[in-house]
């Protein structure tokens, strides 16, 4: 009997192709990037591959033999019903949102029968403004265990720093974007347009990458002249060229994408970066920020007076930087997660049971 079972989440074509077949999801379960299998990658740190089941709602459809498990996680959105469960016995249900839905994304799937099952989801994050039908627990970040080039890049700066090679903190401010949406609306487009239009004397590392269309479709705005010289003539920045480019800045950026976090806030942290992010005060995490060695804006406010305070931070406490990374190292090893360190299982515990954090 497996002691979890993971359903993922059968709304983005799971079935079709390649992607209908058992060598593909084996594959996909070691070195694929899905953001769904977050939980799978996640309790299979702590307990054990063997104690864990990765399976789609039309394989437990298709079963003909009944099996066991103790907790059966369920992706949402899902096209699970009574009958995919006939064979299936297990002693709680609980369903699970990596989607950057504000909220629980239920979609099409059948609500009031899951809601019959279970009185639990688990998200990436959870707002304390929120009145959810149920309680929420803290999905893990969604990082691949062996496709991991953040762990990479963690170990190759850690031995930099042992060798008396780590890099100068020679730019002011490190920041990578896609121009997704409009100035107006979207808040990384708004603080590089600030810090460009304000601060020009601020030495910036990186700048906007993407489509050409996405070029274009900036240049109808009305002060897109200032984002214009932001342009690096590239779709994308190479993961190692991008986590360096960090290492060389002594502020990173992390304001909300589609979510209130992103990926930017470990990577800078790791990066040694005072992070200036987006407010994260009605927010809980599974790996929980060093809020104190950060500074915060607030969706409204400048982002200019923000990052003078983080280069203030880091003249006068440079240790922060190493401080900020033995925090992480309490909660995720090098980045990923590992049964050294107890207490972040336990913090998803917690959150499951519906108990406070602190």
């Amino acid at each position: 009997m497996h002691q979890y079972t993971v359903v993922i989440s059968d709304v983005g074509k799971h079935d079709h192709g390649d992607r209908g077949s058992r060598p593909y999801w084996t594959l996909a379960s070691h070195f694929g990037a899905y953001a769904e299998l977050g939980l799978y990658w996640f309790l299979g740190a702590y307990f054990g591959r063997s104690a864990v089941a990765l399976v789609r709602p039309s394989e437990l459809l298709a079963r003909s033999s009944a099996f066991k498990t103790d907790t059966l996680f369920v992706g949402l959105p899902t096209s699970l019903r009574g009958e995919h469960l006939q064979n299936v016995r297990f002693r709680r249900l609980v369903l699970y949102d990596s989607t950057d839905f504000d909220g629980v994304n239920f979609g099409d799937s059948d609500k009031a029968w899951l809601l019959e099952q279970t009185d639990t989801c688990l998200k990436n994050w959870r707002d304390d403004r929120w009145q959810p039908e149920l309680k929420i627990g803290l999905l893990p970040i969604k990082r691949p265990p062996l496709n991991n080039r953040l762990r990479t890049a963690i170990k190759i700066a850690a031995a930099k720093r042992t060798l008396g090679m780590a890099p100068q903190k020679s730019f002011d401010v490190g920041f990578v974007a896609r121009p997704t949406g409009s100035v107006s609306s979207n808040q990384r487009l708004q603080w590089l347009y600030e810090l460009k239009s304000e601060r020009p004397q601020w030495k910036l590392w990186g700048g906007l990458v993407g489509a050409d269309s996405w070029r274009q479709s900036l240049g109808a705005e009305h002060h897109a002249e200032v984002l214009q010289t932001c342009w690096l003539n590239r779709r994308k920045v190479g993961f190692f060229q991008y986590f360096n480019g960090l290492c060389q800045s002594k502020v990173a950026l992390a304001p909300r994408g589609y979510a209130p976090w992103t990926y930017r806030h470990f990577e800078a942290l790791y990066a040694g970066c005072i992070v200036v992010s987006n407010d994260l005060s009605h927010y809980e995490f599974l790996v929980p920020f060093p809020r104190e060695k950060m500074i915060e804006v607030g969706d409204d406010d400048s982002v200019v007076p923000a990052i003078e305070a983080a280069l203030k931070m880091l003249e006068r406490a440079p240790e922060t930087a190493a401080a900020n990374r033995d925090y992480l190292d309490g909660w995720l090893d090098d980045g990923v997660y590992s049964r050294r360190l107890p207490q972040t299982l336990a913090r998803f515990m917690a959150a499951l049971q519906g108990e406070p954090l602190t």
